[in-house]
Parts: structure tokens; sequence; C-alpha cells
């Protein structure tokens, strides 16, 4: 009795093996671009929300602080930067630190992911800005509003430290 026998031959499984690593090699690299492009977008879309936030707080600064004298006010008159880094908050107002507890207070309780992101607002004369925000301190996928991570120059933002005082506009 003369059997044919089934099955791959060694060139098949060689050729089968090098396709799907030529797909590989091309899907790998797409799909991290799109995981960090996703994250980048949520950190634009949680920056909008942040600013958003920030901005009816310091217009209720705003109006309580109208009639106090400019060294007795926390956010307005001047450059004030307020960063979160997820458990607490600390601002400076030209140059001195201030104390931030009811603005980090009123703030997170507008914006509900407080405790999982990392954010820095910039206010000069009780307006917002702009705001950068990363789901941690070291995370790399940060985003920015008003203008967006993706319409920034790359170093603006990707490579910005979210513990440092200074924020350019």
């Amino acid at each position: 009795m003369n059997k044919k026998l089934k099955g791959f031959t060694l060139m098949e499984l060689i050729v089968v093996l090098a396709i799907i690593g030529i797909l590989t090699a091309i899907f790998i690299p797409s799909w991290m671009n799109w995981i960090s492009t996703s994250k980048v977008r949520k950190q634009n879309n949680n920056a909008r929300v942040i600013f958003n936030a920030a901005q009816t707080v310091v217009q209720d600064y705003k109006f309580r602080e109208r009639k106090m004298a400019d060294v007795d006010k926390i956010v307005g008159s001047g450059e004030f930067y307020f960063y979160w880094d997820g458990n607490n908050g600390n601002a400076t107002k030209n140059g001195s630190t201030v104390d931030s507890s009811e603005f980090a207070r009123q703030l997170n309780r507008m914006y509900g992911d407080a405790h999982e992101t990392a954010y820095r607002i910039y206010v000069d004369n009780y307006m917002v800005q702009s705001v950068v925000s990363a789901s941690g301190n070291t995370n790399r996928n940060k985003g920015s509003y008003p203008t967006k991570q993706e319409e920034r120059n790359n170093t603006d933002v990707q490579n910005f430290d979210m513990s440092t005082i200074v924020l350019n506009p």
C-alpha cells in the first residue's frame, strides 16, 4: 500500500514563519505608536477638563479677592503656578510659595481623576493660560491645553518635568 503522508514540508513551514515575522515587524511598531498617541490624546482631554475647572476656580478667587490688597491675594495680580502630583499640591505666586490647600480642594472636587493625574497650571492675572497633565510625574505621555500636544514642538511638553516650577505658555 502506497500511503501519501500529509502535512507541511520544512520549506513551507519556513516560508510561513518568515511571512509571520514580516507582518509582526510591520504591525508592532504601528500598534505601539497607536497606543502612545491614544495616551497623549487622553492627557490632552484631561488637560482640557483641568483647564476649564481651573478657570472656574480662578474666577471664584477673582470675585473673592477683588477687595483684597495685592499682597493678600492668593491667585490674582501676577503669575500663579499650581502643581498637583496626584496626592499633594503646591503653588507659587510671583516666585513665592503660597498656601494652595483651598485652591486644590476646589479644583479637585471638580476634576474627579486628580488622584490619578499629575498636572501643572499656569495662571496670569486671573486667566488660566495653560495646563500640562500626565498620568504620573514621570510619565512620558503628557498632554497640554489650550495647545494640544500634537500641535506643539515635541520638546515643549514631552520633555517637560512635571515637578519643575516653570511652565512656558
